[in-house]
């Protein structure tokens, strides 16, 4: 029997990497298919913190661990990779991006070269932020929290192992603590859950207990099988119990989860029951070690790295998602290029001669990739690479702000959300509502001024309609503080003499279906849920729980005198306004020949349920003035987007400036 601590060479952890990598692959690329594959980067978490463990407790019993070693090695096995890419996307992305989109790119690029790519995207992550897809750098927000930990677990490990205290002691209550954070955090701050490294560190804690736990038995790596041959029953069950875990959640689980949340436990635990049964057991020799996953597990890490940016920059020069045979294709290309990657650059840097010299030359050219990333961040995108003046004003209708001008100022209130009103008297008319009530204000408040009337716009909050005692619940909790930012709003109009006239709208659709339209928002918003202040959440449809908010909130602004206006809302694109820029530098869109536009079928489909339940409401109150802005962009056949190379939407859904101009403009007559 062998009992050698040494932790040998265990195919079938290159057979775990392989199912964990072709399993984000197959959910970026054919979602459908596996629409759990996500949990492929929890898999990864686990193994990674398995073998890193394994390695510092082995050099450590040996006298033998070095800082320096530990982490020119860590430079050795991730930098060449990553440098490539790196800068291939630095590349293309001059000749395919336009401005703000190389810009951001410069900024990804940048703090990847730092890892600390997690923390950016999640200082972004928001309802105005781009879609997911189109961040060709998004997948390594996981390589962050990786190398997070690979800063203070070493060193815990090592002190611990020089006080006498056991790492599997220290590890066990930064996990459950990590844990607890994790679990408590999901339902109000999921962005903050999934991208901080203080909610994610459970998962490569877990991998690493299990390291310790092999290690204080002398059981490490390619031995545990045997060693433990008298747990016959259980090296052959927990495997298979183990893959059961991670087929299920490839299959079964979905982005409507609550993840990581204690979702999560499912493919750490099936991940752990793997590790810890050794290749012993006949799943791990006879499957997870055949031949062909071996491999894919030897190229998994370039495989990651490529796949993303290749999909992702064919989903921006498409203009949406790619059709399945693009995407097989860009699979196939992303195998390619991983493969030559792994030969060319990882094997030869990673081993062999002059070692001290290549991880010298690779911190430096990690440099070189961050400053270049930050100099075009800083360049904004070098917007001197294309002179298309067109272009340039289609890239300012992106730019949605609203600047103080003219008397006008905004705030921006915790309790009750921005406020927009003149610097002289209280406005006489105010709009209400979520992100949409700001993009239609923009346009009609110096409208309202040339009729010497004052508007104001109270608690616009992304995300929030305009009801009372209504919570709105999403991935990310109550975050945006709905029920303050709407019912106090509304309260402080009721209360306000001064108020005679309000203009409702919102983004209603949204709300009552509880999700996005379009493959556009399909990872934007997972399910959204209303309930009313101290009602238990589900408790009734979004549908039931919308129309009595707004048959109450009407009520009360008539019983406090008021004259109400109620706006239909804009339809929804459900696809990338980008898709409809009258040029760029590389481009692979399909809608050039088309309208830039929604068929007026699929708005109606999408808006039928939600217009039928409000025009009965509103059918009941009869003072209550109705104005229809889809009116201003439909047609019997489409619903514009753009018009003359004016772009009406900033993203998929809310007005630019001169959409909202074009649109009030139209409608004027009506107000």
């Amino acid at each position: 029997m062998i009992t050698s601590t040494k932790p040998g060479y265990r195919p079938d952890i290159d057979g775990l990497r392989a199912l964990a990598v072709l399993s984000v692959i197959g959910f970026h690329a054919f979602p459908s298919w596996a629409p759990g594959g996500f949990i492929g980067v929890d898999v990864f978490f686990v193994i990674s913190g398995f073998l890193i463990t394994a390695l510092i407790l082995e050099g450590l019993q040996q006298q033998g661990f070095s800082f320096s070693a530990f982490y020119a090695s860590r430079v050795r096995r991730l930098f060449p990779s990553l440098i490539v890419v790196l800068l291939a996307c630095q590349v293309f992305g001059w000749f395919a991006l336009l401005s703000d989109e190389y810009e951001a790119l410069g900024k990804h690029i940048a703090a990847s070269a730092l890892f600390v790519p997690n923390l950016v995207f999640w200082s972004e992550s928001g309802y105005f932020d781009y879609a997911a897809d189109a961040k060709p750098l998004l997948h390594l927000w996981s390589l962050g929290i990786e190398e997070q930990f690979y800063l203070f677990w070493p060193v815990l490990v090592w002190l611990g192992f020089r006080q006498g205290i056991r790492p599997m002691k220290i590890g066990a209550i930064i996990l459950l603590a990590s844990l607890t954070l994790n679990l408590i955090l999901i339902e109000e701050a999921a962005p903050a859950t999934f991208f901080l490294p203080v909610t994610r560190m459970w998962e490569l804690l877990s991998g690493g207990l299990m390291a310790c736990w092999l290690h204080s038995r002398t059981r490490i790596g390619a031995s545990t099988g045997a060693s433990l041959g008298q747990h016959v029953l259980m090296l052959q069950l927990a495997p298979v119990l183990g893959l059961a875990l991670l087929m299920a959640g490839v299959f079964f689980f979905d982005q409507d989860l609550s993840f990581p949340g204690a979702w999560a436990t499912v493919p750490v635990l099936g991940t752990c029951a793997l590790l810890v049964a050794g290749q012993g057991a006949w799943v791990n020799r006879s499957l997870l070690s055949h031949p062909l996953l071996v491999w894919t597990g030897l190229i998994s890490f370039p495989l990651y790295l490529w796949h993303w940016p290749l999909l992702s920059f064919a989903r921006i020069l498409e203009g949406g998602k790619p059709d399945v045979s693009i995407r097989a294709g860009l699979v196939g290309l992303a195998f390619a290029m991983a493969v030559l990657t792994f030969y060319l650059v990882e094997r030869p840097i990673r081993f062999g001669r002059h070692l001290r010299l290549k991880t010298w030359a690779l911190v430096g050219l990690m440099l070189v990739s961050g400053s270049l990333g930050m100099a075009t961040f800083l360049q904004d995108g070098f917007p001197s690479r294309i002179a298309n003046q067109e272009v340039e004003a289609q890239l300012a209708d992106l730019k949605f702000d609203l600047p103080d001008s003219s008397g006008w100022y905004c705030t921006d209130n915790s309790h009750d959300g921005p406020r927009c009103h003149s610097t002289g008297p209280e406005p006489a008319v105010v709009v209400i509502g979520d992100s949409h009530a700001l993009t239609i204000y923009s346009a009609l408040r110096e409208r309202f001024k040339a009729k010497d009337q004052i508007i104001g716009l109270y608690g616009a909050s992304d995300g929030c309609p305009p009801l009372l005692n209504v919570v709105i619940q999403d991935q990310g909790g109550d975050a945006r503080n709905c029920l303050k930012k709407g019912s106090q709003a509304i309260q402080r109009i009721i209360a306000d003499a001064s108020v005679k006239e309000v203009i409702l709208t919102s983004r209603g659709p949204l709300y009552t279906t509880g999700k996005g339209f379009g493959d556009i928002e399909s990872e934007q918003f997972g399910r959204w849920v209303l309930h009313f202040e101290g009602e238990e959440k589900g408790a009734r449809s979004n549908q039931q729980v919308f129309a009595e908010g707004l048959s109450k909130t009407l009520d009360a602004l008539l019983a406090a005198g008021k004259k109400v206006t109620y706006l239909h809302d804009v339809p929804e694109l459900g696809f990338d306004i980008r898709s409809c820029f009258s040029f760029r530098p590389l481009s692979l869109a399909s809608k050039g020949s088309g309208p830039c536009a929604v068929s007026r079928k699929d708005f109606e489909l999408r808006t039928e349920s939600y217009r039928e339940m409000v025009n009965r409401i509103l059918a009941q109150r009869p003072h209550i003035k109705v104005i229809d802005l889809a009116d201003a962009l439909c047609d019997e056949t489409w619903c514009l987007g753009a018009k003359e190379g004016a772009l009406f939407y900033i993203d998929d859904d809310h007005l630019s400036h001169r959409g909202a101009e074009y649109v009030v403009s139209r409608l004027w007559d009506r107000f």
